[in-house]
């Protein structure tokens, strides 16, 4: 295949599913629709790029179901926090919104602790036709990121 986050999950020895689509998918729903293997909603996780008063761009990893509350976000990182916009999103992440890998990332990454309560976790690949999914517990083997409670409940 030869997928980016592909060849970083094998560098650093980490054993993934890589799940295809049978069609171009932007959203949570998009994904459970068009997944030709069958996931769990609630493995599925979705990463927010958005950006604070200063121009700083961040990434916000949560549950696929849940939405981020931005005033408990705005609190974690500073005043001013908007969802970017589509163009922000490929200037942050160098893939457009919906293919956001957050193991692709150079931006600071929050997780909502909620992610962590699943054995496994999937995202998106950095290409809208594939997804990939690791061991929640292998999250911090590959990336650096802060554990916050930002979720709508």
């Amino acid at each position: 295949m030869g997928l980016e986050v592909e060849k970083r999950l094998e560098e650093k020895g980490i054993s993934y599913r890589l799940i295809e689509l049978e069609g171009r998918a932007v959203s949570v729903k998009d994904v459970l629709a068009l997944a030709k293997e069958k996931i769990k909603l609630e493995e599925v996780c979705k990463t927010i790029v958005a950006k604070d008063g200063k121009g700083n761009s961040y990434a916000f990893v949560l549950k696929g179901n849940q939405k981020i509350d931005m005033a408990k976000a705005e609190r974690l990182v500073g005043g001013g926090l908007r969802i970017a916009r589509p163009e922000e999103v490929e200037d942050a992440a160098g893939v457009e919104p919906g293919a956001v890998c957050p193991l692709l990332l150079e931006i600071p990454i929050l997780v909502d602790r909620r992610v962590l309560d699943t054995e496994r976790i999937n995202f998106g690949s950095g290409d809208h036709l594939y997804g990939v999914e690791i061991s929640t517990k292998d999250l911090e083997k590959v990336i650096e990121f802060r554990v916050a409670d930002f979720a709508k409940v």
